[in-house]
């Protein structure tokens, strides 16, 4: 991670979202605010129940991944999705794909911004603004522009965006509303204790007196976790490791062999790892349970 991230992500909240842009914001949230009836009729009565699409408000959709070819686990397709974003917004939607994997972008006139965010976990803050960012200014360039939104299911890593967008438009200044709003919208959306706090970070960022983190270098002595967590096959205990992310590039890992791997059991207590790592900037650690198959490994959070 480069030395001017904290300073690059200061630079984007003088820049992008202070309260110079309040009045362009007061109007841009009246659009947002827009969930009308009409609109979600319409989509209601087009996709029969066919497509995983969803208007949030009547600017900023949500759906889930769009595929090229037929595929038992996907509702989208690519080709009836553009289909139904071309008969609605024709030449005013963008759309944001959030998820590691990638389709031709073509099929929606190559205006698809790649945003390629890790799985189950919240993206870097740095990645966050931006995005906003990106979405606020196509969202300000014409009144008819539209956002589409989707990850691989168009939930959480969806819901995490979208939860910021409102909070970059100052349409909320505390996360619970926005997560409400999105619950109501789309049920089941998956937001975890992290994604949350990303979302406390951005309204920290956009407050009237805006905190911005600090990036002094600190030293993560050791993880503990308590009580042990039951995900063995036994469901008495569990043989846990981390992996430490700045941003989202992994600096760091607790996982080897199956067999050199300790497993905890409950009567143990707690968890603990220890680590004597030096880490700055927009540190994550993820914790998993490593659990062996024939031949191979397989990890779960």
């Amino acid at each position: 991670m480069e030395p001017s991230y904290g300073g690059g992500l200061f630079d984007m909240v003088k820049g992008g979202a202070g309260r110079l842009f309040s009045n362009l914001k007061d109007n841009l949230k009246d659009t947002l605010k827009d969930t009308s009836s009409r609109v979600i009729q319409s989509v209601t009565s087009y996709t029969k129940g066919d497509l995983d699409f969803t208007y949030v408000t009547s600017r900023i959709i949500v759906m889930s991944f769009p595929l090229d070819s037929v595929d038992i686990g996907f509702r989208n397709q690519v080709d009836d999705i553009r289909s139904f974003l071309d008969s609605r917004h024709l030449d005013h939607y963008t759309v944001y794909n959030l998820s590691p994997k990638s389709y031709r972008t073509a099929k929606f006139h190559s205006r698809v911004s790649e945003c390629s965010w890790p799985i189950r976990q919240a993206p870097s803050l740095h990645n966050l603004f931006a995005v906003c960012r990106n979405m606020y200014n196509w969202l300000l360039q014409n009144p008819k522009n539209v956002c589409v939104v989707h990850c691989l299911d168009g939930r959480a890593a969806s819901s995490i965006l979208v939860g910021a967008m409102f909070i970059f438009c100052n349409l909320y200044s505390t996360p619970g509303p926005a997560v409400r709003l999105l619950y109501a919208k789309r049920p089941g959306i998956g937001l975890s204790p992290s994604h949350r706090r990303y979302l406390g970070y951005m309204c920290d960022l956009l407050a009237d007196k805006p905190y911005c983190p600090h990036f002094k270098p600190l030293t993560i002595k050791s993880i503990t976790v308590s009580p042990v967590p039951f995900f063995n096959k036994q469901r008495n205990g569990c043989r846990p490791y981390c992996d430490v992310l700045i941003g989202e590039t992994k600096i760091y890992t607790t996982c080897a062999d199956f067999e050199r791997m300790k497993e905890y059991r409950v009567q143990d207590g707690k968890i603990f790892i220890p680590l004597s790592i030096t880490v700055q900037g927009d540190v994550v650690v993820s914790m998993y349970h490593l659990r062996s198959t024939i031949g191979s490994r397989l990890q779960a959070k």
